[in-house]
């Protein structure tokens, strides 16, 4: 069974879909660290892009928590590459450390692996390189919502993936992209577990822009949880605990109440029967891929 990792995006940013409450304040923030660790959390998973999350976080973890650290360089607006550009994300790299407060990093991904396969690439290649044989990273690898965001990628960044899975986007697990990954010893971390919310949340609170197909298969998987009476966070997650490839399963929260409802969830037994979870796969990538959302 995967380990949870804890996504900080709404720590920085007023971030999720189904987030009318804005970026969680500090203090509350403070308190939700406290727990995430007595709950299980082994993972914190920010990023340079994250608004002010970083040095957030860094503010209000506790001692000694015992957190292991996953950061994300953000995509770069150059075309084109050199060799100066290193000496660029040195120091963003060490401005991350500085504001979590840590000396190394479990886990340093690339948020845009686009960045790549542009002129010049093979310098932030070789830079990424030079992080893990220094010991200021312990893993490397890629963030990617699908499988063409790996063509561009050396198998030695490969450490760690971060993906979009969940239960209504089973597009990777489908392809066979994560069993790959696994077979070659990269570590997979499933995202969007909740679709920043709309799993959890009723077919009529989702947004307008959805289309009734959409709509209905929310409502088949409310009635799904009436009828298996739990909740729907319960099948969502009992989802992700049924998938065996995975390292870790990352989750948002924004209130104690939220961690409230992960831990009972996490604990519980799964609502599904065998592998019926693999039915409720949704193809339509205007729901699916949150660039697509209308903003």
């Amino acid at each position: 069974m995967p380990n949870l990792c804890l996504g900080t995006a709404q720590f920085g940013l007023a971030y999720g879909v189904t987030n009318t409450a804005g970026q969680v304040p500090e203090k509350t923030l403070a308190a939700l660290l406290i727990q995430a660790r007595e709950v299980g959390v082994c993972w914190l998973d920010t990023a340079q892009s994250y608004g002010n999350s970083e040095a957030v976080l860094g503010r209000q973890l506790p001692e000694a928590h015992g957190f292991r650290m996953i950061s994300k360089l953000k995509a770069q607006k150059k075309t084109e590459f050199k060799a100066q550009d290193e000496e660029h994300w040195e120091q963003a790299f060490k401005t991350s450390c500085q504001r979590l407060g840590v000396m190394y990093l479990d886990a340093f991904l690339l948020h845009s692996t686009g960045d790549l396969a542009k002129p010049g690439g093979h310098h932030l290649n070789n830079w990424l390189k030079s992080l893990r044989s220094r010991g200021l990273v312990k893993r490397l690898g890629v963030s990617i919502y699908n499988a063409k965001d790996l063509e561009c990628v050396d198998t030695d960044l490969l450490d760690m993936v971060q993906l979009p899975l969940s239960l209504f986007d089973q597009r990777l697990r489908d392809d066979g992209t994560i069993s790959r990954l696994r077979a070659n010893g990269t570590a997979v971390h499933a995202r969007s577990i909740f679709l920043q919310g709309l799993l959890l949340s009723t077919s009529t609170q989702w947004p307008e822009w959805v289309d009734a197909h959409g709509r209905a298969h929310q409502k088949a998987l409310e009635d799904l949880a009436e009828k298996r009476k739990c909740r729907l966070i319960d099948l969502a997650l009992g989802f992700a605990r049924h998938q065996e490839d995975l390292e870790a399963v990352v989750v948002g929260i924004c209130t104690n109440h939220e961690l409230t409802e992960l831990k009972q969830a996490w604990g519980a037994d799964s609502p599904w029967q065998k592998d019926e979870w693999k039915s409720w796969s949704l193809k339509d990538p205007s729901i699916l891929d949150p660039r697509r959302w209308p903003r």
